[in-house]
């Protein structure tokens, strides 16, 4: 485990188990194998509800090892459940109550961290932004921390640091509060990941995709509602409502909306631009990948998260938002992540900043919804629970289950036809469900 982290990391180094990337050779770019992570075998471990969730880079061979191993939560062997997803992958260990630490012995070699537990309270009710951030500009934050605070009504701020060198972490808090945001600051120094070429440009971009799916188990499983976000991003409502008060407040608990590079003129001899400089985008750019916004106790709360979309959830593209946008500023970056060099400055148009635009909206009021009474909240969190629960299944399981109630729906209406009460019936197919269910892969 590294002790510089605030995640229950379990490395491979001391071991000869290595990830082995999916990608073939001829789509990396220069420098790629450095930038891959083959020796994290989990990035966090979280008991929550009875259930021990290991978050991990997409495990590719390394699922094996569960499966080969002995996996122990303190002095017990647990059965572990592995699911793969795009850039990550989940192992579930059922735990009724709450185990201090997690270990996997296999071939001689024993693996161990703690195990974090969920604590939802720290940011439940509130509006809370996720971002990771390495090494930018103090001021790059506090003018993001702050923009967001005073145009879209943001509470709270849960902020992954990736290693930053140039200051320290006490000094993102003091920003971030001095911005008016509840500050939460984890890190991690684990590898961002490498970029290949198209189409597998981020095909194993694991760290952000884990770092957002360990705090969401950890932390955010009852807040208001969840924006992702970058600090070089400027959220922007094009209507009276905010973003977190449409994700609230939608039956569905989620919106995600495009956004549009923005471009600053560097001059010689200027301080570093800020995001109030880029007033500038070229009129026949593509629109940048989406952003979003959820509520984590809503109906599609169980899904995972990945930065542009909720994954495990088919129907993403039905909640394409045109009451939202974002500015994506090219020169806030330290490179991080991509290149921020901008070559060509000749089609530049110039336009409205994201600061104007906002305060233009200010002066509108958000008139709130009628509440519901209690027939309608309680309707409404069966409902949310259904769903909840629902798209929280595999995609196969998915479709097991909308089988398995059109069947009981056409025995209902079968026995009805014939005035004989179903459950008999019901009771039987379920009890063939079980059986079926029961057989596990490993």
């Amino acid at each position: 485990m590294n002790e510089s982290s605030d995640f229950s990391t379990c490395r491979l180094e001391k071991t000869p188990f290595r990830r082995a990337s999916r990608v073939a050779p001829k789509f990396r770019r220069d420098g790629y194998e450095s930038g891959f992570d083959a020796t994290t075998l989990w990035f966090d471990a979280v008991w929550h509800n009875g259930l021990v969730t290991l978050i991990c880079p997409r495990l590719n061979n390394l699922a094996a090892l569960f499966g080969r191993g002995k996996v122990m939560l303190d002095a017990q062997a647990v059965k572990p459940k592995v699911r793969m997803y795009y850039r990550h992958s989940t192992v579930t260990l059922k735990c009724a109550s709450r185990p201090e630490r997690i270990s996997l012995e296999i071939d001689g070699f024993r693996l161990e961290t703690p195990v974090r537990f969920a604590t939802p309270e720290r940011f439940r009710g509130r509006n809370a932004i996720v971002t990771m951030s390495k090494d930018n500009d103090l001021r790059w934050i506090e003018d993001f921390a702050r923009f967001h605070a005073r145009t879209q009504g943001a509470e709270s701020i849960l902020f992954i640091d990736n290693g930053s060198t140039t200051y320290a972490m006490s000094e993102i808090q003091g920003v971030l509060e001095r911005a008016g945001l509840d500050a939460l600051v984890l890190r991690t120094e684990l590898p961002f990941g490498p970029r290949g070429l198209k189409p597998y440009s981020n095909s194993e971009l694991y760290l952000q995709t884990c770092a957002l799916n360990a705090v969401r188990l950890r932390y955010l499983q009852e807040a208001r509602a969840v924006l992702f976000c970058d600090i070089d991003e400027l959220v922007l409502s094009r209507g009276t409502e905010t973003v977190f008060d449409a994700a609230a407040r939608a039956a569905f608990g989620y919106t995600r909306f495009s956004g549009t590079w923005r471009y600053a003129v560097e001059e010689g001899g200027r301080s570093r631009v800020r995001h109030a400089d880029h007033v500038f985008r070229k009129p026949a750019e593509t629109s940048c990948p989406h952003k979003w916004c959820v509520r984590p106790t809503g109906p599609v709360g169980q899904a995972q998260w990945r930065p542009h979309t909720l994954e495990g959830f088919p129907l993403n593209w039905m909640f394409d938002s045109k009451d939202f946008t974002f500015h994506h500023c090219r020169q806030i970056t330290t490179g991080w992540k991509r290149n921020s060099a901008l070559s060509d400055q000749t089609h530049l148009v110039e336009d409205v900043s994201a600061g104007a635009l906002a305060r233009d909206r200010q002066r509108d009021v958000v008139r709130p919804r009628p509440t519901d009474g209690p027939l309608g909240r309680l309707l409404g969190r069966a409902a949310e629970t259904a769903s909840r629960y629902f798209f929280g299944l595999s995609v196969v399981r998915q479709l097991a289950t909308a089988a398995f109630m059109l069947c009981c729906f056409s025995i209902v209406l079968e026995e009805a036809l014939d005035n004989d009460p179903p459950g008999r019936e019901i009771a039987a197919l379920l009890k063939t469900v079980q059986r079926v269910s029961e057989i596990d892969p490993f």
